[in-house]
């Protein structure tokens, strides 16, 4: 038998949404009022979850991230995100891969975007976004990057 040395797809290292590294990490469940694509930010919503509207909610209500799992049931459309009225999980604290709407790097603050076309991509200015206090970018990137609780342990990540 003949052993296979090449292959045709190239895997990204980190997906929207993945868990980044071994840190330990928390997740909530949260079901969505309309789809959410994964390494979204997202704000609690009474019973629900779903993609900030507006800075004075993601201050008083951010919740976590939109976290990419493969076993959660979804619909063939769905691809990407989590759909309207399926479960949620929400990851609270820990590394995970996020969408960003602009190039940053390791160290920089860390804002949730609640307005236009980028409402629930992360950023490192304010325009439009409001600041997470205690969360700092992982590592750089420029359409995905890591984003973590404040620490000073210095950990090995993935690089998007």
């Amino acid at each position: 038998m003949v052993v296979q040395t090449t292959y045709s797809v190239n895997h990204r290292p980190l997906h929207a949404g993945q868990i980044a590294d071994d840190t330990l990490f928390n997740t909530v469940s949260g079901l969505p009022a309309t789809d959410i694509p994964y390494g979204f930010g997202v704000i609690r919503d009474g019973q629900n979850v779903k993609i900030p509207a507006s800075a004075n909610e993601v201050k008083q209500s951010f919740l976590g991230v939109a976290m990419y799992e493969l076993n959660r049931a979804s619909t063939l459309a769905s691809d990407g995100k989590i759909p309207a009225g399926f479960d949620a999980t929400i990851i609270t604290e820990g590394h995970i891969c996020v969408v960003i709407s602009e190039a940053v790097a390791a160290g920089d603050a860390v804002y949730l975007t609640h307005t236009g076309a980028d409402a629930g991509k992360f950023a490192k200015t304010d325009s439009s976004a409001q600041i997470l206090d205690s969360w700092e970018f992982k590592t750089a990137g420029t359409t995905l990057a890591v984003i973590g609780l404040k620490s000073n342990v210095v950990l090995p990540i993935v690089t998007p």
